[in-house]
């Protein structure tokens, strides 16, 4: 119950995280939300692997590390890229989808699941995704997107590079948490940066910048509850209910922004508390 505690905790996060960086982009560039962001977040590694004064990883799992923060930048990259050329309802519960991949790699190592945790696994991961459709567009919207093809290709990539991180950086933190989110940390920034290139010359930094921060804190804090739910349970089921976030941010969109929910959506919601319930069981 611990590790379920902590995992819906990360979902917490993640989702309070991905709602509140796009509100930023509107008012501010993307690449200075996702660059200030992650050197915040840099900065909090840091000083928890000073607290913690752990010993540095081996080799193979300080790969490890890297490998999870190369596919968290990428990740995180690919989502906002898909983002501008399609719908959001069509990139989020693709993404979402990345949490399959640990999902097959804890039980190929071994990871057992009762029947019960099984449908509990479908119906989370379904009503994630569901639950992070948008309403289709009233007869008058004048919405139009510049790729919805490219969009899918774009969001599937993220999906695979999150599946990536979630599965490697619970594997290189089982023998130093500390130096595995720093190192996951240090990838992710140095790849954002070549991403950025001359973009970052653009940025400038106010006294309002300080809230650029806040989505870069909340994802290591997320990271810090995921990896730690990995250590007290199992792989396949922490992935999962760590993926749960489309529902949080699609219920601030619901109770800050006004947004309505579809009954597609609720039916999602519905869905994803029902298979929490039953991987607790």
């Amino acid at each position: 119950m611990f590790a379920i505690s902590l995992a819906l905790g990360s979902s917490v996060c993640y989702g309070l995280s991905n709602f509140l960086g796009p509100q930023l982009v509107r008012r501010h560039t993307l690449v200075a939300v996702l660059i200030v962001s992650q050197l915040a977040a840099l900065a909090v590694c840091v000083l928890y692997l000073l607290a913690a004064r752990g010993q540095a990883l081996p080799a193979g799992d300080t790969w490890l590390a890297l490998l999870a923060g190369a596919g968290n930048a990428i990740g995180l990259i690919a989502f906002y890229k898909a983002a501008e050329l399609g719908p959001l309802s069509v990139v989020a519960p693709i993404g979402a989808v990345g949490a399959v991949i640990p999902v097959v790699w804890g039980l190929t190592s071994g990871d057992a699941l009762r029947a019960s945790q099984i449908v509990g696994l479908v119906l989370a991961l379904g009503g994630a995704a569901l639950a992070a459709r948008s309403s289709p567009p009233g007869e008058h919207a004048t919405v139009s997107y510049r790729d919805p093809r490219a969009c899918i290709l774009w969001a599937a990539g993220s999906a695979i590079a999150f599946g990536v991180f979630l599965t490697a950086l619970p594997k290189a933190a089982a023998h130093g948490r500390a130096w595995a989110l720093l190192d996951a940390r240090l990838a992710l920034v140095a790849l954002m940066v070549l991403w950025a290139g001359r973009g970052l010359g653009a940025i400038k930094l106010r006294r309002a910048s300080l809230l650029l921060t806040v989505p870069g804190l909340l994802l290591v804090l997320g990271t810090l509850l995921y990896t730690t739910a990995a250590d007290h349970g199992d792989l396949s089921l922490v992935s999962v209910l760590g993926s749960m976030f489309p529902v949080v941010t699609v219920g601030l969109g619901i109770a800050l922004l006004k947004e309505q929910l579809s009954r597609t959506q609720a039916f999602g919601v519905a869905a994803a508390l029902t298979g929490i319930v039953l991987i607790a069981l």
